[in-house]
């Protein structure tokens, strides 16, 4: 709105600064054309008067036109070519003649230059004062002096017209701002509603923006039921379906059959599996719930020196790090838990855990240890749920896959590498949000 509202007003006051200037320098053009009107007009009344002693003393009717060299002069020349008589201020000037012809009414105008480089507006015209007597009065104008005066007024106006310009500028970016205000205000609010900072948009608003307001609480009050929903049916779903399973179970303990055991845990696999994923999905679609990463992750690397007494794990976090996990605190403990726990299971001395921040919306756990790595087909099967790579390690072989579809749920990353240690590096990409 601002930058078109500018550019019309650059063009209009433009436009309008031309308009000006051409409307006053007709007006000059017009009132000099009516001074040698009127000049003529005297030196004809004169002439045409039979007494001798009034045509030597011919009159100028403007003072300028008794000022040396002042571009304003009048001359009259008779029916030979012979200068008959002249304005004082013509003294030692040739005037210039036009090269157009005269029209109906023996009269011509224009504009030429004299032998100086002057420029002049010229009025000629022919006048019968005898039979045989045709004279010829030349009356001219210091065009120069007109220009410099349209030139001073362009100067002057243009000026005001910026000055204008300005003003009605900054007029319309405040009604803009003004105007607009709000809506930037009400983005504010909908990006705390995501970032967790509130649960609902709170502000004050004007009467104009309060339905899209009410329309978007009412949006979220919606939301928040059907996740209650959700939650519930899922619960209701987990509980209906174990007791049937279980019977099944024990109906089948005395058979002799191996297929339907077989097909009774892939049933409570593939159950398990997604009641879990639709427990997260609901969790992470909350709002207003940010974890401390530090407070937590340090919170972890204690607890693990505690339980692994023969290894150390160390915390280094970047300097200036100020952001919160933006989601809840038992999920991102079981993130940073299992994958810490399985450093310190897998390390033959020490673990480091790097806490960092790649971009203002996401936070970047690293964690490296000293042991002996996973191969690249070890790395694409460790997240698989169940999967477990030494069967003399202690673990239930689930907390890999379940921090892979946790971090998967919440829009996060995960990859594995070799760490500087020498053993496995996983580095996590989450969700962040700034720390208040």
């Amino acid at each position: 709105m601002f930058i078109f509202t500018a550019l019309g007003l650059t063009v209009g006051l433009l436009l309008t600064g031309l308009l000006l200037s051409n409307l006053y320098s007709q007006a000059l053009t017009r009132n000099i054309d009516d001074i040698a009107i009127r000049q003529t007009d005297a030196l004809i009344a004169r002439l045409l008067v039979e007494d001798e002693n009034a045509q030597q003393s011919l009159p100028s009717i403007d003072p300028r036109y008794t000022q040396a060299n002042s571009g304003w002069y009048w001359q009259i020349v008779d029916s030979t070519g012979s200068i008959s008589n002249v304005s004082t201020s013509a003294f030692g000037v040739v005037i210039p003649h036009l090269d157009i012809p005269f029209d109906e009414e023996n009269k011509r105008r224009g504009n030429t230059i004299d032998e100086d480089g002057k420029r002049l507006r010229l009025f000629e015209r022919k006048l019968f004062v005898e039979e045989q007597n045709q004279v010829t009065i030349t009356v001219t104008a210091d065009w120069d002096e007109v220009a410099g005066e349209v030139s001073s007024f362009q100067n002057q106006a243009f000026m005001a017209l910026v000055v204008i310009g300005l003003f009605l500028a900054s007029l319309c970016a405040l009604v803009a701002r003004l105007s607009l205000g709000p809506l930037l205000r009400l983005s504010s609010e909908v990006e705390d509603v995501r970032t967790g900072e509130h649960s609902r948009i709170i502000g004050d608003f004007p009467k104009e923006i309060l339905p899209v307001k009410s329309e978007i609480n009412a949006l979220l009050d919606v939301n928040d039921k059907i996740l209650d929903r959700a939650k519930n049916q899922v619960g209701d779903l987990a509980h209906g379906l174990k007791t049937p399973i279980a019977v099944i179970r024990n109906e089948t303990e005395n058979s002799n059959s191996k297929l339907v055991p077989q097909q009774l845990d892939k049933m409570q696999s593939i159950v398990s599996r997604y009641l879990d994923r639709a427990q997260l999905a609901a969790r992470t679609a909350a709002r207003g719930k940010k974890t401390d990463v530090v407070a937590a992750v340090s919170r972890i690397v204690s607890v693990m020196n505690k339980l692994h007494r023969d290894k150390h794990a160390k915390l280094i976090v970047e300097d200036g790090f100020a952001v919160s996990f933006l989601g809840d605190a038992e999920d991102f403990d079981e993130l940073a838990g299992n994958i810490i726990d399985n450093a310190m299971k897998w390390a033959s001395t020490r673990v480091e855990v790097h806490i960092t921040k790649p971009s203002p919306s996401l936070l970047q756990i690293v964690v490296e240890d000293d042991g002996a790595g996973l191969s690249e087909q070890e790395k694409r099967a460790v997240f698989q749920r169940g999967r477990r790579l030494d069967e003399q390690v202690q673990g239930s072989g689930l907390g890999l896959g379940i921090v892979s579809e946790l971090i998967s749920v919440y829009g996060g990353e995960i990859e594995l590498g070799t760490a500087k240690l020498g053993g496995l590096q996983v580095k996590m990409q989450l969700p962040a949000t700034n720390r208040s």
